[in-house]
């Protein structure tokens, strides 16, 4: 790891303060208390709140580098009076650019000189920065964190190891986050509704969209089973249904079938019915997955058109 320093402050300052530098296991430890029961939505703004109270620093980001524009766009913002609004900035002579080329970048003091075009740090009266690139697991470089100090920094040593503790975590959040949100906004498009089967119980896990298309909200029929979902099939599909899933359970036929489904209207709408076993080590159906995407309007064109 490269670290990138300038400092104005004199050898004998900072040999000074090494002895009042603060512990940096009691650091990691109160930060990781506030980020243990945090859910994984509101992970990123508690870890910069908590990582700027224990560096007391006057402003903390995390921001995700877009590489293709050679912009970044900061995820949470905290300032000296809390929240900020998020913001877009180029990274075009700042240090953050420094950041991602070194991995490591402090500036203990003099921050603005050092980079006359980063107007924004003039603007935020900024003496000092401390700043780590975020790295996804497999190692693509995807944004900094950044604390900045309108005084002169001191424990420089402190900062950088709790910068270099949790900058791998939070690389993994972000990395995680979007995949998850990708997929969720593919399977909402995709499928009207995701179901989850265990076949070991027999419980069922309803996505919200399949909620709503059965209308077993909050308000509806939950615990489900797969008897409550197969209810709502069309009494003319159900047979269709169980023999295919029977196919693939046991023989690995792919589970791909179109079927009616009642919505909570009462009125039976075309599906596509689409699910994949999840299996053990022996090849044991353990669990199973599968979605419902509504076709009705494509099936009904096709029907009146004498194609279907």
């Amino acid at each position: 790891m490269t670290v990138s320093v300038t400092s104005a402050a004199a050898e004998g300052d900072l040999a000074e303060t090494i002895k009042a530098t603060p512990d940096i296991d009691a650091s990691i430890a109160r930060i990781s208390m506030r980020l243990g029961n945090v859910t994984a939505s509101d992970f990123l703004t508690e870890c910069a709140n908590a990582m700027h109270d224990e560096l007391h620093a006057d402003y903390f980001l995390i921001a995700r580098l877009n590489p293709f524009a050679n912009i970044m766009r900061t995820l949470c913002f905290i300032g000296k009076d809390g929240m900020m609004d998020n913001a877009i900035y180029s990274l075009d002579g700042t240090p953050c650019a420094n950041t991602l080329r070194e991995g490591i970048c402090i500036h203990t003091d003099n921050v603005a000189r050092d980079y006359p075009q980063d107007k924004d740090l003039v603007d935020l009266n900024v003496a000092s920065y401390a700043g780590a690139s975020l790295k996804t697991p497999s190692g693509e470089t995807i944004g900094v964190m950044v604390a900045l100090w309108e005084a002169p920094l001191r424990h420089r040593k402190h900062v950088l190891d709790l910068l270099t503790h949790f900058r791998r975590r939070i690389g993994s959040v972000i990395d995680t986050t979007e995949r998850a949100a990708r997929y969720s906004w593919a399977i909402a498009k995709l499928f009207g509704g995701v179901w989850e089967w265990d076949l070991r119980t027999g419980g069922t896990v309803l996505s919200e969209g399949l909620e709503n298309l059965l209308g077993a909200g909050p308000n509806g029929k939950g615990p489900y089973d797969l008897a409550q979902i197969e209810d709502a099939i069309h009494p003319e599909d159900r047979s269709k249904h169980v023999d295919a899933l029977k196919r693939h359970l046991n023989d690995g036929v792919p589970y791909d079938i179109s079927l009616r489904l009642r919505g909570p209207d009462g009125v039976y709408r075309w599906c596509a019915s689409r699910g994949a076993a999840v299996r053990d080590a022996d090849g044991k159906p353990e669990r199973m997955i599968g979605g419902f995407c509504d076709i009705h309007d494509i099936v009904v064109k096709l029907e009146k058109t004498g194609s279907a």
